[in-house]
């Protein structure tokens, strides 16, 4: 039963793989305007970033981009180090620009979507971004975002991620992971099924706030329900690929844990509350394939898991039982006993290795394609031999540990 099961993911894996490598090939139809200078406002929440806080405002005012057309709200939310009175310098040795910076005190449970809510209603321009306090925005992002707002029916652009700076293994591998992630989204962005705005720079038409409202201030993940809210009016999102911004991530086990149980959490209630739009032909690709490919990658991920772990808890019973049976001798080794290579190639199950195998080499495709297209070296060996081996089962906890606190609704804090 357990084969079965591992072949027909692995046959899934092998479909879903070739579709995408189909979907490189597609040329994205897209009206662009670099010369379109409409205001902008960038709104910074910040809760204990003095560590970062500069650099990420010093990156917003060095952008390649009219300085009358742009405002930088900084909205400090109840921090308790340094945060606000480094706004307050950066706002002084910025004199020509427009840069406030909104107090906010931070009630109990409070989360990224009040701060940034607090310095929407500051908000003047036609185009409201949101960046992260600890990221730096390179000078041609605003330019390549703004420019795919021609369009009517785009109501958000997000920017190219990559990882700032990665010096242990825990951010090597979240380099290899966003280098993926950002291929991937490009390849949704070609078929219309986009359906991110990430925090460290997405930029959203004021005019659909004024319209739907805000961020969801009850929702851990106020930046994916947003992208849920536009799809779910009809709105489209685009990858500005050539936008790239840098972010600081996790670098401990345990920051790392809670930010991706967080993700999780977020995906799975946000995909309950706009399950209407699931195989619902009205939302074309997105409800009639991305949607439910999402599902059931994470039943599939769950799934795999337990099997998994039955069987490595079955064998591990099986070999205490027959070490309980026979003694020390269980560990006894002769050398005749020891197959051949070619034994070993015959005891093989060829149906369920070849599908394994092909699966594992267009994910290699894949990730090489990834890096060739944001012109990336291949780097971090042992990190990505780890991502491709180690982190598929870690990301597993995170959706099952995602799943029961879901289910029994404790409680998740921004910071």
């Amino acid at each position: 039963m357990i084969e079965w099961i591992i072949l027909g993911v692995s046959f899934l894996s092998l479909y879903v793989g070739v579709f995408w490598l189909h979907v490189v090939s597609f040329q994205e139809k897209v009206k662009k305007d670099t010369n379109y200078f409409p205001l902008v406002s960038l709104i910074v929440p910040a809760r204990n970033e003095e560590k970062g806080l500069w650099k990420t405002v010093h990156s917003l005012v060095s952008v390649d981009y009219p300085k009358e057309k742009l405002e930088i709200i900084i909205v400090d939310h109840g921090s308790t180090d340094k945060t606000a009175e480094i706004a307050k310098q950066v706002i002084a040795q910025y004199p020509s620009y427009k840069i406030i910076l909104v107090e906010k005190k931070r009630q109990q449970d409070e989360m990224k979507a009040h701060a940034f809510n607090a310095g929407l209603a500051y908000a003047k321009g036609e185009f409201i971004a949101c960046v992260d306090a600890d990221t730096l925005v390179m000078r041609n992002c605003l330019r390549e975002m703004v420019a795919y707002f021609e369009d009517a029916q785009v109501g958000a652009v997000i920017s190219t991620i990559k990882v700032q700076q990665a010096k242990n293994m825990y951010e090597k591998i979240q380099h290899l992971e966003y280098i993926f992630a950002t291929f991937t989204r490009s390849l949704m962005s070609k078929i219309d099924t986009l359906h991110v705005t990430p925090g460290a720079l997405s930029i959203y038409r004021k005019s659909l706030f004024d319209k739907y409202g805000g961020f969801d201030e009850n929702n851990i993940t106020e930046d994916l329900e947003m992208a849920m809210r536009l799809r779910y009016h009809h709105y489209t999102i685009k990858l500005a690929q050539n936008s790239i911004t840098y972010t600081k991530v996790p670098d401990t086990f345990q920051s790392l844990w809670n930010q991706r149980v967080r993700w999780f959490r977020g995906f799975i209630y946000n995909s309950i509350k706009y399950r209407k739009m699931i195989f619902n032909k009205k939302y074309n690709l997105i409800g009639s394939f991305q949607y439910p490919l999402n599902i059931l990658t994470l039943f599939t991920l769950v799934l795999m898991f337990i099997l998994l772990s039955y069987t490595i808890i079955t064998t591990i019973i099986t070999q205490f039982s027959k070490l309980h049976a026979i003694g020390w001798e269980y560990f006894a080794f002769d050398v005749n006993n020891i197959p051949t290579i070619k034994e070993l190639f015959l005891n093989m199950n060829i149906l369920l290795l070849f599908p394994i195998a092909i699966s594992f080499l267009i994910a290699l495709l894949i990730y090489h394609l990834a890096h060739k297209s944001l012109k990336e070296k291949w780097k971090y060996p042992f990190a990505l031999g780890s991502y491709l081996t180690i982190y598929p089962f870690l990301r597993s906890l995170h959706w099952i540990v995602a799943v029961y606190k879901e289910i029994f609704q404790t409680k998740n804090k921004w910071k």
